[in-house]
């Protein structure tokens, strides 16, 4: 059996979701979606010290950016063939 790791934005129009083979993959992915949104957000917000955020900050605090509105995770799904 193989694991793969889903990196999944959900947003208000819908979700972005991408298999990955590492979850250090995923994450990266999640980072790539969050510093490409962020200018979006910042417009939005009187205070963005947000682009000044380490990626693991950024990620963590999405939420709070977002006004609880969109939310990043990475999924663990296991593989399996034909026998299992």
């Amino acid at each position: 059996m193989k694991t793969i790791f889903l990196a999944v934005w959900d947003h208000k129009h819908g979700q972005d979701v991408s298999a990955h083979i590492t979850e250090d993959g995923a994450q990266k992915q999640l980072v790539a979606w969050a510093r490409d949104a962020l200018e979006e957000w910042t417009w939005r917000n009187d205070n963005p010290p947000y682009a000044e955020y380490t990626d693991e900050d950024l990620i963590g605090n999405w939420g709070e950016i977002s006004g609880d509105t969109e939310f990043f995770r990475v999924d663990e799904v296991q593989l399996h063939n034909e026998d299992n």
